[in-house]
């Protein structure tokens, strides 16, 4: 589905969570947030410290083992900050969710750990936040989620797609790439062999399957959470290349 941009008032003092910002596309899209006028405030949920520093990050270390507990403990901060003038854990209140949350069964160390990571997590963040009136929840999948799927990784994609989609958010965004390029923290061979050979085969196969920048997956989530469609938005990985 194609991203319409319509004229509209924008509050400029929105609050986005991201989730998975030292990822491939984490890193361009948490980058493009902090740059947007339409965001006062970026919360980045991390197992680990980022290295940058910006006056409009806030970054929120959390054990994703246990995220329902971490949410429990937040809810609680902003209980005793709603009846106190002491500072305290809490959190802001949410607008936008961006997960760019994304694993390999082999980085993941089996199928159980994948599913957690891509699967687990986002719902119990959206379900979360989805409770606390966030509007929007944009996620990565992949070009072929499909929960019937044969090829496990396109399953497990497909059932969190459907899982998000029964929840109700005003603006659900699935953006489902072909393979991603760009610079990695770690390196994954299948990965480099894939994109050299598509890059490769380029002239002769469609344009949803060509290799995709990570830079234009996070171009284009930010330009559907300025202008969100209500309802689910399936962005396919051709319509991503035009970002």
């Amino acid at each position: 589905m194609t991203i319409h941009s319509v004229a509209q008032p924008q509050d400029k003092n929105k609050v986005a969570l991201i989730v998975g910002a030292s990822g491939l596309v984490g890193q361009h899209l948490l980058m493009q947030l902090l740059e947007s006028s339409n965001y006062s405030k970026v919360i980045a949920l991390v197992r680990n410290p980022l290295t940058i520093e910006h006056n409009k990050l806030e970054q929120r270390i959390v054990d994703f083992e246990h995220l329902t507990a971490e949410f429990t403990r937040l809810e609680l901060a902003n209980e005793e900050k709603q009846n106190t003038t002491t500072n305290n854990d809490g959190l802001a209140k949410i607008d936008h969710i961006f997960c760019t949350l994304g694993s390999t069964i082999n980085k993941a160390g089996s199928k159980s750990a994948f599913c957690k990571i891509d699967y687990l997590y986002p719902l119990i963040i959206a379900k979360h936040f989805y409770r606390q009136n966030t509007a929007l929840f944009a996620i990565v999948t992949a070009m072929a989620a499909n929960e019937s799927s044969s090829i496990f990784y396109n399953q497990v994609k497909g059932k969190v797609e459907t899982g998000l989609s029964d929840i109700g958010f005003e603006h659900l965004g699935l953006f489902r790439p072909s393979m991603l390029s760009g610079q990695r923290d770690e390196f994954r061979l299948g990965e480099q062999l894939g994109s050299v050979l598509m890059n490769a085969l380029a002239f002769m196969i469609p344009k949803k399957y060509h290799v995709i920048q990570a830079k234009k997956v996070a171009n284009a989530m930010l330009a559907y959470a300025e202008h969100p469609p209500s309802g689910i938005t399936i962005i396919p990985s051709d319509q991503l290349q035009n970002y």
